[in-house]
């Protein structure tokens, strides 16, 4: 069996944690990453967030192709009831790290798939609880030296040396990694957009 597309797919993300999510299940699709204000909105909650995000980042690119599929996503951390976005240098870093060591904190993501020739649009909230070990001081020196954090929401990557910190995941992995693959997948089957046939 082979899966394909009955439209053009397009991801509207620079992330290359998405991009191998989805050509890991076959996907073909162009990249072409939305530049939109990721600031967040007055009393704005987390879920809200990320849904609206979504769906700026995949209205972006829906305009440039209207015939195609677009798919954006954001993915945030939230502990405290606070955002972790990404570090910018080691000390950002390793605060992010004492604040989720030993503890629990929920990663958000929302997508959206668009396509505005016809008007179709899903869009999508998934969250994961996730749980950290206690982090020792050595361990954190080693992290925040390394380059893995500087380019993660949160600081660290689950598929990734940052995975050593995770005792326990509650809920989807790959939305821990940036995109809800399983999800994504349902949404685009609701849409007809995918479908599995023998090959020619």
């Amino acid at each position: 069996m082979v899966l394909s597309l009955s439209s053009p797919l397009i991801l509207a993300s620079a992330s290359p944690r998405r991009k191998e999510l989805l050509s890991a299940v076959g996907l073909t699709f162009k990249v072409r990453p939305a530049d939109v204000d990721e600031t967040g909105l007055p009393d704005e909650n987390p879920r809200a967030h990320v849904r609206r995000l979504s769906a700026e980042k995949a209205a972006v690119i829906a305009r440039r192709y209207p015939k195609a599929l677009v798919l954006g996503a954001d993915t945030i951390v939230v502990i405290d009831g606070q955002i972790l976005g990404k570090p910018r240098d080691q000390k950002q870093a390793r605060a992010m790290m004492r604040q989720l060591s030993n503890r629990k904190h929920t990663v958000f993501t929302g997508f959206t798939i668009a396509c505005k020739q016809t008007g179709a649009a899903k869009t999508g909230v998934v969250q994961s609880a996730v749980y950290f070990k206690e982090i020792s001081p050595d361990e954190m020196d080693w992290y925040v030296n390394s380059r893995e954090p500087y380019d993660k929401a949160g600081g660290y990557a689950a598929q990734g040396m940052g995975a050593s910190f995770i005792q326990a995941i509650r809920g989807s992995y790959t939305n821990v990694i940036g995109l809800p693959l399983c999800e994504v997948m349902e949404a685009l089957k609701s849409m007809d957009a995918i479908h599995f046939r023998e090959p020619a």
